[in-house]
């Protein structure tokens, strides 16, 4: 894996502490108004969590002549070859269209990514195998269980390009963070950025929620009106 796609495990450190609902909000202030995968669960919310680069694949519809090059080895598996490629903090992610009804992996592919080191799959398919899957202990998500190999449907004809996965753009080396609530896609130049945004948004709620709690009253406290806003600076100085 090459060094670029490493991410400082400060950053991953504090990216894993934020929800994946207030990183989304905090993509959405910052103008990324798609940086949530929409449609996509983990197969176990216990083992949902994590953060890692992503490592594209893309798969079109199948042609018998391209599916033929593949099986005769006159032309290159390409979905082998990502799982040759993909390395350690990397996340798989791919646009098959969004089919849910096919798999890429099952049980087997997804023990040798958990051994590898890979942070997570995330598929716009379906996976096969799935209690087997979520047993591995790696973070999956995808639309469900579907037990038909992909080459039923599909050929991975590109890896590491940009992909559309579930109505989202990702580029090869953007940051992924994954919760029980799903996805965030964070460009990657904005990781930083992102982080220490999530983290003050992070605190306010918390502030906020403390006082709901309290029994304040929701006009005023959330959205935090001027004097909610104040309250909040001073708390910080405590």
């Amino acid at each position: 894996m090459n060094a670029d796609t490493r991410l400082p495990p400060a950053l991953i450190a504090r990216l894993a502490a934020l929800p994946v609902p207030t990183i989304t909000a905090t993509l959405f202030a910052h103008g990324i108004t798609n940086g949530f995968l929409a449609g996509l669960t983990p197969l176990d919310a216990n083992t949902a969590r994590f953060v890692g680069t992503a490592f594209t694949l893309r798969a079109l519809p199948v042609r018998a002549d391209l599916l033929g090059a593949v099986n005769d080895a006159t032309a290159p598996n390409l979905h082998r070859r990502a799982m040759a490629q993909v390395g350690p903090g990397q996340v798989i992610v791919t646009d098959c269209g969004a089919d849910r009804g096919i798999s890429f992996f099952g049980e087997l592919i997804s023990t040798f990514l958990m051994r590898k080191g890979v942070a997570a799959i995330v598929t716009d398919a379906g996976i096969a195998d799935t209690g087997d899957v979520a047993a591995t202990g790696l973070p999956v998500f995808c639309q469900g269980s579907a037990p038909i190999p992909g080459t039923a449907r599909r050929l991975v004809l590109d890896l590491q390009g940009p992909v559309n996965c579930m109505g989202a753009t990702v580029i090869p080396g953007d940051i992924l963070v994954g919760d029980a609530n799903g996805v965030a896609v964070i460009p990657r130049a904005m990781g930083e950025t992102i982080a220490a945004a999530a983290e003050e948004k992070e605190r306010m709620e918390r502030f906020l929620l403390t006082r709901l709690q309290d029994g304040a009253p929701l006009d005023g406290t959330y959205p935090p009106d001027a004097a909610t806003k104040e309250a909040y600076r001073k708390s910080l100085l405590d």
